[in-house]
């Protein structure tokens, strides 16, 4: 039995990993990897892609790390769609990894210069920004394909990359390795019980948590450090508030979960989008109990019952950028309406 699970995963391994290397040189997209000769002695791992409308625009190989400190690097392939005018700042490109790492952004001293990649052996005029003495990001162009490489712990005399003819090797080390380790990574926890507070009131409880979690992350997406975490009850809690909310509703497991879905994602929409939602803490209890209301069907009708419905058609709208776009406008503009005419 256990010699045929494992040969079934073999064979379920080998078509995804066949799936996404016949994607890959569909695509057309090249992909590059670090020269072995300018790099430590690691290997890299497929570290994913990025797609647009069904096409692949994007490829990211990354030379792990087990270790808060050595080096890592990450190579990002990438041709951009027409939704995409401008590559992303390398600023931010960099702040990204950064904090995923698990350091602080405001200890670092940015200085950004002009470069060499070398490109299959040839240079490629390139923009380089260093973030203190340990991190740097570098990005050049070559016939029409961008090339993104951010580094950690390693200072390159010349920063080499070559063209990678067969990604199936790459693929493959997914099977011993899983996808590919990054820096900052946390171990698994274990779970705690709910608290017995929460289990009487499990909407409040968990809109208690996902205002907490928006907030650590908004100061974590401002200076970096140890990215946050939701409560290890969290699977807990969210299954007792879906209960309540059949038990409220008298709808059926899956409709209950979407609407504590929607209710969570609209309580850390209002923190992202809306200053009043973060610095006013009456209209935020205020704005925080009429989404409970009206989620649970305990009073349906209330002042922003406009907003409310807007939310939901937020999240039945499908893939399409510009109807959310606009749907989320109108959501966001009810909520503005209503804190204003409550001041």
């Amino acid at each position: 039995m256990e010699f045929r699970s494992t040969s079934r995963r073999d064979e379920q391994f080998a078509r995804q990993t066949e799936r996404i290397a016949a994607e890959l040189r569909a695509s057309g997209l090249p992909l590059y990897a670090l020269s072995p000769a300018a790099r430590p002695a690691v290997q890299e791992q497929f570290g994913g892609l990025e797609t647009v409308d069904g096409t692949i625009t994007a490829v990211h190989l990354v030379y792990p790390t087990h270790a808060p400190l050595g080096f890592w690097a990450d190579v990002e392939t990438a041709r951009w769609s027409d939704e995409r005018t401008e590559p992303a700042d390398l600023r931010e490109t960099l702040k990204h990894h950064v904090r995923r790492a698990g350091d602080h952004l405001s200890s670092l001293t940015w200085e950004e210069d002009s470069t060499t990649l070398l490109v299959d052996g040839h240079r490629v005029d390139a923009r380089r920004l260093r973030a203190g003495p340990r991190w740097w990001v570098m990005r050049g162009e070559r016939a029409g394909i961008e090339i993104t490489v951010v580094g950690r712990d390693w200072q390159p005399e010349a920063c080499a990359v070559e063209t990678v003819t067969d990604p199936v090797p790459i693929l493959n080390r997914l099977r011993d390795g899983g996808r590919a380790h990054r820096p900052g990574t946390r171990p698994d926890r274990e779970p705690e019980p709910l608290p017995d507070q929460p289990r009487g009131e499990p909407h409040r409880a968990l809109a208690d948590a996902v205002l907490r979690h928006a907030a650590d992350s908004a100061a974590w997406r401002a200076d970096g450090g140890s990215e946050p975490e939701l409560p290890t009850y969290w699977t807990e809690l969210w299954q007792a508030a879906v209960l309540r909310q059949m038990q409220l509703s008298g709808r059926d497991e899956i409709q209950a979960a979407a609407a504590v879905r929607a209710m969570a994602a609209q309580l850390a929409g209002l923190f992202d989008e809306h200053e009043w939602f973060r610095t006013d803490e009456r209209l935020r209890g205020r704005a925080v109990t009429e989404v409970l209301f009206h989620t649970t069907g305990l009073e349906p009708d209330v002042r922003s019952r406009t907003a409310q419905e807007e939310w939901w058609h937020v999240t039945a709208i499908g893939a399409d950028p510009r109807l959310r776009a606009a749907a989320t406008d109108r959501w966001r503009t009810a909520w503005q309406t209503w804190a204003s005419t409550d001041r």
